[in-house]
């Protein structure tokens, strides 16, 4: 079985601004929330990086009240979301074996 990857530091580093602006594909995704769990000091970095941008957005912003998110919970719902992603991906695919099978018993 081919084993992933371990995304750097350096890598996932040059990803928390995207990933706080939710425009990461399912595989960087994945690759940035492993590290995440794995990786204290990029933990802390990200943490700085969400306070200060959400932070600066909400000054920008003419909305009261406190931030939707805080920094844990947006990965949290990262995950859900790349599980959700993952089981509509398999679901896909068995949907596609299921209509191929039933056309290859109506030839």
């Amino acid at each position: 079985m081919k084993q992933k990857r371990q995304m750097k530091c350096r890598e996932a580093q040059k990803l928390l601004i995207p990933f706080i602006d939710d425009k990461l594909n399912a595989k960087e995704l994945e690759a940035f929330l492993q590290h995440m769990d794995s990786c204290a000091n990029c933990r802390e970095e990200y943490d700085v990086y969400y306070t200060m941008l959400m932070g600066m957005r909400y000054l920008e912003s003419d909305s009261a009240g406190e931030l939707k998110m805080n920094s844990e919970k947006k990965l949290r719902a990262a995950e859900d979301a790349l599980l959700k992603y993952k089981i509509v991906f398999v679901v896909k695919v068995i949907l596609l074996i299921i209509i191929f099978v039933g056309a290859m018993m109506l030839l």
